[in-house]
């Protein structure tokens, strides 16, 4: 473990879809780094930073209340507009780059519906769904989100073949971060949390064919072959530290130090 940078308060780290470089978010601008330390920049002011898949760009929302969503060249260029709602929220790019999907709410705290929209802001199509913080398959044919339901939030999946939604799991309070999708689009990696702000990780089958509980922990990832699961959790510690388990959540073990 080393440090790459000091910083202030940090809101959000994102790694590169290639891994050479990382986003973070302070203060409310959004900077990028290399893996390595070297060459710091800021990119612009915004929050909620989402890599566009080749690593050229970053979708950016204006504050932590919302706005207009851009889209931001990581090496200092080109600023376009995306959307032009005042409530936008988390921006989602399609594996093939040529979109992007988000949720608009039409007040503070209001229910949020999702949009999809072109990459150069232009082709805005709702989707007639309420739903927040959407996460495309990795095939690009599919939409997880977590649905609003009149106790909470359930975890649903939209299919743009059909143009259907199913929903995967019970209400839940709250959550935590999008869906995250395995490798090979057939599970979701969910972060579930209580009334009371306890959270555990939930592994819910894409089709629908059941959930699988893991346990507490928040920040989950999936490894690049599906097999395993890396996630923050405090587990025989003061504060808290980097675990790794099976899909299953069998095999748990410790893999940073106590904090």
């Amino acid at each position: 473990m080393r440090r790459l940078a000091r910083t202030g308060a940090l809101s959000q780290v994102a790694w590169s879809p290639r891994g050479r470089r990382i986003a973070y978010g302070s203060h409310g601008r959004i900077f990028v780094i290399r893996n390595d330390g070297k060459q710091r920049h800021a990119v612009g002011t915004g929050v909620e930073a989402a890599w566009s898949p080749d690593g050229s760009r970053l979708a950016l929302v204006r504050s932590a209340v919302g706005g207009p969503i851009d889209s931001v060249d990581v090496n200092g260029g080109t600023r376009t507009r995306i959307s032009g709602g005042r409530l936008d929220h988390a921006p989602a790019w399609a594996p093939d780059g040529e979109r992007l999907a988000f949720s608009r709410a039409t007040t503070v705290g209001g229910p949020e519906s999702l949009f999809v929209v072109g990459a150069d802001g232009n082709g805005l199509q709702p989707l007639g769904l309420q739903g927040a913080s959407p996460a495309w398959s990795p095939d690009g044919r599919a939409l997880a989100y977590w649905q609003r339901t009149t106790e909470g939030v359930a975890l649903a999946v939209f299919r743009f073949a059909g143009e259907q939604a199913v929903t995967l799991t019970r209400t839940f309070a709250a959550f935590s971060r999008p869906p995250r999708w395995s490798p090979d689009g057939t599970r979701l990696l969910v972060t579930v949390c209580g009334p009371f702000g306890a959270c555990r990780l939930d592994v819910a089958a894409a089709d629908g064919g059941g959930v699988t509980r893991l346990g507490p922990g928040s920040d989950p990832a999936w490894s690049p072959d599906g097999s395993r699961i890396a996630f923050v959790q405090r587990r025989s510690c003061p504060g808290w530290s980097v675990f790794v388990a099976k899909a299953d959540g069998t095999g748990l073990r410790r893999v940073t130090p106590c904090r």
